[in-house]
């Protein structure tokens, strides 16, 4: 039997997600290689190894290998350039080692240069991140590649920059300054100079018009400068279309008030110590009358007593949803993120039964799952043993019901390799 290429190109678009596959799809017959290609060049990750690495000659060991790498994958974009057209997804990672705090651990020279040259074969683009990255400490010239690839490709839809580093906000507006066609934002970046967010603003500001980005997804962390500056009528960025949102619990009332009723999705970032965070969180949710999915945390198990445990937060969450006049709640998947000490306390997770009871409400129905996310608090190495029964034993509805899901997950950056995927 002949399958048609068309429908081959369709099963394997759906398999963009399992590299292995792809893999092992290319393999089947030359009908098949330029489809499987097209998936496995589709993201990739070019990435330094950690610099928490202790001995500065292993650290020297995994900087060859990743050298290396690079140089394979710029070899082959090379010979074969139209992989790279194939490329529509990339980031950096762990770029940020500064040659003034220890030479000897700085990476090699010929890193940088691999990286350049392989920014500068990409051609079809439309999602750029930064992931661990300090901008002060690239050479200019990988600078210039990444600045002139953001210019060349106006097209760009998604940027993301997370633990990201500048020296000026102008920095980060020569990458964005081109992003006509943006569609989700997502920053969490420090800056030498804060206030100079008003160069960032003025850049943006004279290349677009007011609101003629309209954003669909928008996460930021603690950096209230660009809230501040959403509210001006001058701003570009646009959010009354926002359909996913991302915040810390201390940005929740000042952004919320700016998005409109489309909201689907909202992730709290973390637990709201202060009162008054946990009133505007429960505006945030009245205002989003449609959320289908809410995800929380990583929430700190410190709490002890039964006013301040997590379950009496969510509960106030969700109260906004059980006041539709009689009519099922919208919300499909809850997501909570749980730090975890090193010794199990039974009172702590004996009151999760309370968010069960409430969960089995009728007004709940919708609900398709429940997962929670348990990682070691900082300092702790792992999650105890024993965690997942015990919580899972204080959440018999979910359980029962098939909703529930408990996994052992890293929450934060956690520790990243190099990665880059190469197809001979």
């Amino acid at each position: 039997m002949i399958v048609p290429n068309e429908l081959v190109d369709c099963i394997l678009e759906n398999l963009y997600f399992d590299r292995d596959t792809l893999f092992n799809c290319a393999l089947v017959g030359r009908a098949w290689i330029r489809s499987s290609q097209r998936g496995i060049f589709r993201e990739i990750v070019l990435g330094l190894p950690s610099q928490n690495e202790p001995s500065t000659e292993k650290l020297t060991d995994a900087y060859l290998k990743a050298t290396r790498r690079l140089e394979s994958l710029d070899a082959l974009f090379c010979k074969k350039p139209y992989l790279a057209s194939f490329v529509r997804s990339l980031e950096l990672r762990w770029f940020q080692h500064r040659k003034l705090d220890a030479p000897q651990r700085a990476p090699p020279e010929v890193v940088y240069t691999v990286t350049a040259s392989l920014v500068r074969r990409l051609s079809g683009l439309n999602s750029l991140s930064f992931l661990s990255v300090n901008w002060e400490s690239l050479p200019p010239f990988l600078k210039v590649a990444l600045t002139d690839l953001c210019l060349a490709r106006s097209e760009i839809t998604r940027f993301s920059a997370v633990d990201f580093f500048v020296g000026t906000c102008a920095d980060l507006a020569s990458l964005l300054v081109r992003m006509k066609d943006l569609k989700m934002l997502h920053i969490t970046m420090s800056c030498t100079y804060a206030y100079d967010c008003k160069n960032l603003c003025s850049e943006l500001e004279a290349s677009h018009p007011p609101q003629s980005i309209q954003l669909d997804e928008l996460r930021i962390g603690n950096h209230c400068h660009f809230v501040d500056w959403f509210s001006r009528d001058s701003c570009p960025f646009g959010f009354h279309n926002l359909k996913s949102l991302g915040i810390p619990s201390n940005l929740d009332n000042m952004i919320s008030q700016y998005f409109g009723t489309s909201l689907k999705e909202l992730t709290l970032y973390d637990y709201p110590f202060n009162p008054a965070s946990r009133i505007s969180q429960l505006r945030c949710i009245s205002r989003a009358p449609n959320l289908r999915s809410l995800s929380l945390g990583p929430i700190p198990q410190g709490q002890r007593s039964w006013n301040d445990h997590p379950v009496q937060w969510i509960d106030t969450l969700l109260k906004p949803l059980l006041s539709l006049e009689g009519n099922l709640s919208p919300l499909q998947h809850l997501t909570i993120s749980l730090y975890l000490e090193n010794t199990l306390d039974s009172h702590y997770f004996n009151k999760w039964s309370a968010l069960d009871t409430l969960l089995g409400k009728p007004e709940f129905a919708s609900l398709e799952t429940v997962e929670f996310k348990l990682a070691p608090a900082p300092k702790y190495p792992s999650v105890p043993d024993g965690a997942s029964k015990l919580l899972g034993g204080n959440l018999p509805f979910l359980e029962r019901s098939g909703k529930l899901h408990i996994v052992d997950a890293q929450i934060g950056l956690g520790s990243f390799q190099t990665d880059v995927f190469l197809l001979s």
